[in-house]
């Protein structure tokens, strides 16, 4: 979205392409086919992060802190796109025509890895700014009470006004905040790994991009 010349350029001089709504179906196609292209290491890494969301699923409800699962789950989607690096890498690697290997995936993190782990560190203050407003939201409509079995936590959220008041002000404050996350990484966590660009640089393209190709770029989030 950001090699070729279209709309304009954004405040680092890099130039933002105007797209449509037809190139997200082409980038999904483009997707599926890298996964048959390199299965294996498409379904290594997919397998793995799905492990790794069960097992700290697993340890959150038998801890008994399951109301924490609404708050990681939508944690996750704000950290989401720094665990895309690996299929990014890959993606890269094929378009290169080279053999996708895990070890250059690794290394394409290190070439550009100071900004990178920023990038990861404004995606969590994201993360910390969501946990402390959805804090608030819950101290605020129930009093900070949580019911002992999840059943009953279930069963508020759905059957009580104050579940109800509770899910409509934490999906619209968690909305906000994930859309912010999503303007300012959509773009800028691929180009880190395709470019040796600085985060600014990176977040301020991802944002222009997406302010100039608003309906495209909301489909995709979508999805």
């Amino acid at each position: 979205m950001t090699d070729h010349m279209a709309h304009g350029h954004d405040k680092s001089g890099i130039v933002i392409r105007e797209i449509g709504t037809e190139n997200v179906w082409q980038w999904l196609s483009a997707g599926w086919q890298d996964i048959l292209k390199a299965p294996m290491l498409s379904l290594f890494y997919g397998v793995s992060l799905a492990l790794l969301s069960g097992v700290l699923s697993s340890f959150v409800v038998l801890s008994g802190a399951y109301f924490l699962l609404p708050l990681l789950l939508a944690g996750f989607l704000l950290v989401a796109p720094l665990l895309g690096i690996g299929p990014y890498s890959l993606s890269r690697q094929l378009e290169q025509g080279k053999a996708p290997r895990i070890e250059d995936a690794f290394r394409a993190f290190a070439g550009n890895a100071p900004h990178i782990v920023a990038m990861g560190l404004i995606l969590m203050l994201c993360f910390l700014a969501w946990l402390m407003v959805a804090n608030l939201i819950v101290v605020f409509f129930h009093q900070g009470l949580t019911p002992a079995h999840w059943q009953d936590f279930v069963l508020m959220l759905f059957g009580t006004w104050s579940g109800a008041l509770l899910l409509v002000a934490g999906s619209y404050a968690g909305g906000l905040i994930a859309l912010i996350a999503y303007a300012i990484s959509a773009v800028s966590v691929p180009m880190l790994v395709d470019r040796p660009v600085n985060v600014f640089e990176a977040i301020t393209a991802s944002w222009s991009a997406v302010r100039h190709n608003l309906l495209p770029m909301l489909l995709w989030a979508a999805i």
